[in-house]
């Protein structure tokens, strides 16, 4: 599993088609359900994932625990969300903080992480 984080819009697909071709196939979890990521060899929007996740009342760590191994050859990349102002809104809050554990438990098992920042890419694992 090799997982690509950083920030919106700072080129991580782009990163991701470079290394395993420009027809890999992509699930958007923005547009997608979950289930529907087992399907695709990269998965983007992994907090937009998270955030339907806890609308239909699941655990997100709890999806994801079950879902490791056949995620397996999966490149999942998702989008910082921990920095700046903490949402007033309880819901907003309870998604940036299950977004980030989620973020923390796949970083420990991935076996490349990834960060990139303005298109470059920087090697936290592997």
């Amino acid at each position: 599993m090799h997982l690509i984080i950083g920030g919106k819009y700072m080129g991580k697909l782009e990163y991701a088609k470079k290394l395993y071709g420009e027809d890999v196939s992509v699930c958007d979890l923005g547009t997608a359900a979950p289930e529907e990521m087992f399907e695709a060899r990269v998965v983007v929007n992994l907090q937009e994932g998270a955030r339907s996740l806890l609308k239909k009342g699941e655990s997100v760590r709890e999806f994801f625990e079950l879902n490791l191994g056949v995620m397996k050859g999966t490149v999942l990349i998702g989008d910082e969300i921990g920095g700046g102002i903490v949402p007033v809104d309880p819901f907003e809050r309870l998604w940036r903080d299950e977004t980030g554990f989620l973020y923390q438990m796949l970083a420990s098992r991935a076996d490349i992480v990834d960060r990139i920042w303005a298109g470059l890419p920087s090697r936290l694992k592997g």
